[in-house]
């Protein structure tokens, strides 16, 4: 491998680390990117909260029952029940027998979903197919992880699509399958757009050298978004909004003060500027709120260290344990991490830090270094597997996924099908490339049926630091915590696994536990 082909490598690895670094998917006022809503979520109502009663009658009682009704009055309640008793069913008609569970509905709109029409001279659209290529990272992945899984993803939810009846009379086909091979991401992009009888591209990639191609070439593109080039394009969507890596937020020293640590260590990699930002990032927002997060401090700060650390990592980790690191933060990638950890056991370190891994929500590899992670955080761009949520998408997903090992790709795959799919419906059965983008740039408030924060469409490009009207409302996070090498929900509470803050305030306040199902 050449020199240059060498570092360009090393940049892609590293930017690897930013899926959920620094602000991860929260608020931005350069990106616009924050994914929280714009009006908020009920947080503090309970689900199950009655209806109030008006402001001169008890909440807590009934309505009485006039005092010269005659006792056999329906609405009157029986001489020896107690007054505060509501009134009882009657005896034929049990009050607590439940409800019959409602059937699963089809997904939404099914009838404008099944209205057919012809229609010719669109790519990849027939009278019995809509069909679409992917381009992903197979072949030369040094992650080691499953990104190949992206695809099965995509397939499932055309899988659930087409078995309940498809749209607009036609089955949703994943027809091309690329391997960029990590540096062939420009040409297969190219041979997508001159070669391929497709509608859209799906794009899962370590290094999006294409994008400007599809993008230029009004292709609608939706992908894993990782990297910059999902802001300022009109044709590209990913499975998050564009994140602000060097913005100031109370993520990192909230999460210090919720495991009790006070010093900070913090690791960025040296051969990727956004890396940098991104460490730098996190340290400004620890100093930024050092007082009120009980006079946190960072401690150790390295941001020039480089991908596989072959040189090893034991200085660093000496300098950490003499000055009393407690938390670590970093900008790199799940194997960084380990090597990390395993420097920590071997200098008998790993049981006094905990470290907040922004890659790592991956179950085989957390299980097989169950004893390097225990008690670490993850950071996860959607609704965790372990997460209890009323999400049909997500009963959805486990439903037509069974048969498939749960991994982070796959999820990201359905998520981007998803979009692409409420885009169809949106742009309606008279639909062209143009069309669909337009629909999907109409979304200023999706959440994937509240699997991710909800994002605005609309607004993914660059905005301006001093316009506060251009961000979102909230800036919110969503983590897991390794136990016994498997994962366990961390953020939010039952039912509202978002934790979230809000953006207008500057000060410290606490986070508020959100669900964004519709």
């Amino acid at each position: 491998m050449s020199a240059r082909l060498w570092k360009l490598l090393l940049a892609a690895l590293s930017v690897l680390a930013l899926v959920a670094t620094a602000c991860g998917n929260a608020g931005d006022d350069d990106q616009g990117g924050a994914s929280a809503p714009t009006a908020a979520p009920a947080a503090d109502e309970p689900a199950d909260e009655p209806a109030a009663a008006p402001a001169d009658e008890p909440a807590d009682e009934p309505a009485a029952a006039p005092a010269d009704e005659p006792a056999d009055e329906p609405a009157a309640a029986p001489a020896d029940e107690p007054a505060d008793e509501p009134a009882a069913a009657p005896a034929d008609e049990p009050a607590d027998e439940p409800a019959p569970e409602p059937e699963p509905e089809e997904p939404k709109e099914p009838e404008r979903r099944h209205t057919f029409v012809p229609i010719e001279g669109v790519p990849g659209v027939n009278d019995s197919e809509i069909k679409v290529t992917s381009i992903v990272t197979i072949s030369n992945n040094a992650l080691g992880t499953n990104i190949g899984a992206y695809n099965d993803g995509i397939e499932a939810y055309f899988n659930f699509i087409n078995e309940t009846g498809g749209i607009y009379g036609r089955d949703l086909v994943l027809a091309t399958k690329r391997d960029d091979e990590l540096f062939l991401n420009q040409a297969e992009s190219l041979a997508m757009v001159e070669e391929d009888d497709s509608l859209a591209a799906f794009v899962a990639t370590l290094l999006f050298f294409g994008a400007d191609t599809l993008n230029d070439a009004g292709v609608p593109t939706f992908g894993w978004n990782i990297h910059n080039e999902f802001a300022d394009r009109r044709s590209i969507f990913g499975n998050i909004a564009p994140s602000c890596i060097g913005c100031i937020h109370q993520l990192f020293p909230y999460v210090a003060t919720q495991v009790g640590a006070t010093k900070a260590g913090i690791f960025g990699y040296g051969n990727s500027e956004n890396s940098k930002v991104c460490a730098e990032g996190t340290r400004d927002s620890i100093e930024h709120y050092s007082a009120e997060a009980g006079g946190m401090t960072v401690e150790f700060f390295d941001t020039s260290i480089e991908f596989g650390m072959a040189g090893g990592i034991a200085p660093q980790v000496s300098e950490m344990k003499d000055k009393g690191v407690d938390i670590i933060f970093t900008c790199l990638d799940l194997n960084g991490m380990r090597t990390i950890a395993q420097e920590l056991a071997k200098q008998d370190y790993r049981d006094e830090v905990v470290m907040y891994h922004p890659n790592t929500y991956n179950h085989e590899f957390v299980a097989a270094n169950a004893d390097l992670f225990e008690g670490d955080l993850v950071f996860v761009q959607f609704v965790p597997f372990e997460a209890e949520i009323d999400s049909e998408l997500q009963r959805r997903f486990f439903e037509y996924t069974a048969d498939l090992k749960l991994e982070e790709q796959t999820i990201v795959g359905w998520l981007n099908a998803h979009l692409f799919y409420d885009g169809l419906l949106a742009a309606g059965p008279e639909f062209d490339r143009a069309s669909l983008i337009d629909a999907v740039r109409g979304f200023d408030d999706y959440s994937h049926d509240g699997l991710t924060n909800p994002i605005d469409f609309s607004r993914q490009i660059a905005l301006p630091n001093d316009n506060p009207d251009a961000d979102y409302e909230y800036r919110c996070i969503n983590a897991v915590k390794i136990v016994d090498g498997a994962f366990e929900q961390w953020t939010g509470e039952p039912g509202r696994p978002w934790q979230c803050w809000e953006v207008a305030r500057d000060d410290w306040h606490d986070p508020e536990s959100f669900s964004f199902v519709n």
